[in-house]
C-alpha cells in the first residue's frame, strides 16, 4: 500500500462523510428526528477528518491531532446513544446516561494521561464495543416486533447494519494496534488504509438507508415508525 494509496482512500472516506451529511439535510424540516442525527454525526466525521489532516501539516499542531478525531467519537456516541434510545423501546434513561458518563470518563483519561499522543486506540475499542451492543440490541427489537413487513425498507436497518459492520471490523482492528505499533514497529498505512475502507462501505450502506428514508420523503410508500414509537 502506497502513501498516495492510502491518501486517496481518505479523502474519498471524507467526500463521502460529507454527501451523508448532506443527502441527510436535505428538505430538513421534513426529515425525521434519526435523520438529521445522522446527518450531524456525519457531518462532524467530515469536519474531524478535515481538522486531523490539517493538524497533520503543521509540526506544532501534530501533538494534538487525536483531539478532533477523541471530540468525533465524543459526539458521535451522544447522538447515536440519542438515535439508539428513540429506536429500543422503553428501556430506561439512566442506562444511556451511565453509558454516556462512562465513556466520557474513559476518553478523557485516556486522552490526557495513557495514550496522550499515540493513537486513542482504548478509546476506539469502547466506542465500537458499545456500538456493537447498541446494534446487536436493535435487531434483536427489530427481529420480534416487525414493524414493517419488508425491514429492508426502514432507514434505520440500513442505519445500523453500516454502524455494525463497520464498528466489529474496528473493534478488532483497533484491539491489535499497540501491538503492530509497539512490537512490529508498522508504519499503519496498510492498516489505516483498511480501516478507513471499512468507513466507505459504512458510508454506502448508510446512503442507501438515506435512499428509503427520501422515497417515504416523496410519499412513495409510508414511513416506516421507530419501533420505540410502536413499543409506546
Amino acid at each position: 500500500m502506497t502513501l498516495e494509496s492510502f491518501l486517496l482512500i481518505a479523502h474519498i472516506q471524507t467526500i463521502l462523510s460529507a454527501l451523508v451529511a448532506i443527502v441527510s439535510f436535505v428538505k430538513f424540516k421534513s426529515r425525521d428526528i434519526v435523520i438529521r442525527l445522522i446527518g450531524l454525526v456525519f457531518l462532524v466525521s467530515f469536519l474531524a477528518n478535515i481538522s486531523a489532516l490539517l493538524f497533520g501539516k503543521f509540526p506544532w499542531l501534530r501533538e494534538f491531532v487525536n483531539i478532533p478525531y477523541v471530540a468525533y467519537l465524543l459526539i458521535s456516541f451522544v447522538v447515536l446513544s440519542k438515535v439508539y434510545r428513540m429506536n429500543l423501546g422503553p428501556v430506561n434513561r439512566i442506562w444511556y446516561v451511565v453509558a454516556i458518563v462512562v465513556f466520557f470518563s474513559f476518553a478523557g483519561v485516556n486522552l490526557f494521561f495513557i495514550q496522550k499522543t499515540a493513537p486513542n486506540s482504548y478509546t476506539n475499542i469502547l466506542h465500537s464495543g458499545m456500538l456493537i451492543i447498541y446494534s446487536l440490541l436493535y435487531f434483536y427489537v427489530l427481529m420480534r416486533d416487525l414493524p414493517s413487513l419488508y425491514i429492508h425498507h426502514i432507514p434505520m436497518f440500513w442505519f445500523n447494519a453500516g454502524i455494525l459492520i463497520f464498528h466489529a471490523g474496528t473493534f478488532f482492528l483497533f484491539s491489535f494496534l499497540s501491538y503492530l505499533v509497539n512490537i512490529r514497529k508498522d508504519d499503519l498505512i496498510a492498516y489505516w488504509s483498511f480501516h478507513n475502507m471499512l468507513s466507505i462501505i459504512e458510508h454506502l450502506i448508510i446512503l442507501i438507508g438515506l435512499y428509503y428514508d427520501l422515497k417515504f420523503l416523496k410519499g412513495e410508500k409510508l414511513r416506516p415508525p421507530h419501533i420505540g414509537q410502536i413499543l409506546h
